[in-house]
């Protein structure tokens, strides 16, 4: 795999990596309306830098695909940044981010051969990221958040399905402005039927609103959209099982958390994985 998609995929790493930390922070805000307010804002920094420089139109033989990823985006945010707040971080983190499982099954049932150095790697991230963040799964007080946050893997793994069919003959600002724009619609459908308003915030918040639109989104998840053209979904999903190691040092240096000893054996477990994953990719 080329150097440049390894720097890529770090930086996005580094900046989806920051998203449970502004969930934290701000607990006043509800989470639906805090993952309607990130999406929403994505698309219209993606559809104002459209404005300046142009990139392409979808095409019509794309739209329904467009559709259906974001709408899988939209319940992922949507479920993720409630299970947050039903769990503990660390579970939702963990089970927040086995979407290369889901992926990795759903292009077997497409007719994808496994790759072996994939599959192994993906035990060893995996086990790795148990290790650090695997405590308290079993407790039947974090069952809803729990169950949330896998959800919210699955549908992760939905749009990067979907993702793959579209990013071959798609711009990444295109399909990445789009698929923003439909999952804050998502987004913006459950927070009615949750009872809440939009605008359920402070003014002090809109920074972090645009923080979340900035950092997790546009340099996150649109460097995610712009590798799954050149790798497979597992791949590009898999790379999110560095979260733990992340979190668990911004945690340390932003809210003085003792960084668990397991990161110790789980933080190196998950970066071998992660690199065997990603050296054995040929091209798609």
């Amino acid at each position: 795999m080329p150097a440049r998609l390894y720097l890529i995929l770090a930086l996005a790493l580094f900046s989806v990596s920051t998203t449970s930390l502004v969930i934290r922070y701000l607990a006043a805000v509800p989470a639906v309306v805090m993952a309607f307010w990130r999406m929403f804002t994505a698309s219209g920094l993606l559809w104002g830098y459209s404005a300046l420089q142009p990139a392409g139109r979808l095409s019509n033989k794309n739209r329904f695909h467009i559709i259906l990823a974001g709408l899988f985006l939209g319940g992922h945010f949507a479920c993720f940044f409630a299970g947050v707040r039903l769990t503990t971080i660390a579970n939702a983190t963990l089970l927040g981010n086995v979407a290369p499982v889901f992926t990795a099954l759903l292009e077997r049932l497409h007719g994808r051969a496994w790759n072996r150095a994939t599959v192994l790697g993906l035990i060893l991230s995996l086990a790795g990221a148990v290790i650090i963040q695997g405590g308290g799964l079993t407790n039947p007080e974090n069952a809803a958040g729990n169950g949330l946050a896998l959800l919210s893997s699955l549908f992760m793994a939905l749009a990067w399905i979907q993702a793959k069919k579209i990013r071959k003959n798609t711009h990444t600002v295109v399909y990445s402005r789009h698929l923003f724009l439909i999952a804050a619609g998502t987004i913006l459908f459950v927070v009615f039927l949750a009872g809440y308003s939009p605008f359920d915030f402070e003014r002090q918040h809109l920074p972090w609103f645009l923080f979340l639109g900035l950092v997790p989104s546009v340099l996150g998840h649109n460097l995610l959209n712009y590798a799954v053209r050149f790798i497979s979904s597992t791949a590009v999903a898999s790379v999110v099982l560095g979260e733990p190691i992340l979190a668990s040092f911004f945690g340390f240096i932003l809210f003085q958390e003792a960084m668990p000893p397991a990161s110790l054996i789980g933080g190196p477990m998950i970066i071998i994985g992660l690199y065997y994953i990603l050296s054995n990719q040929s091209p798609d």
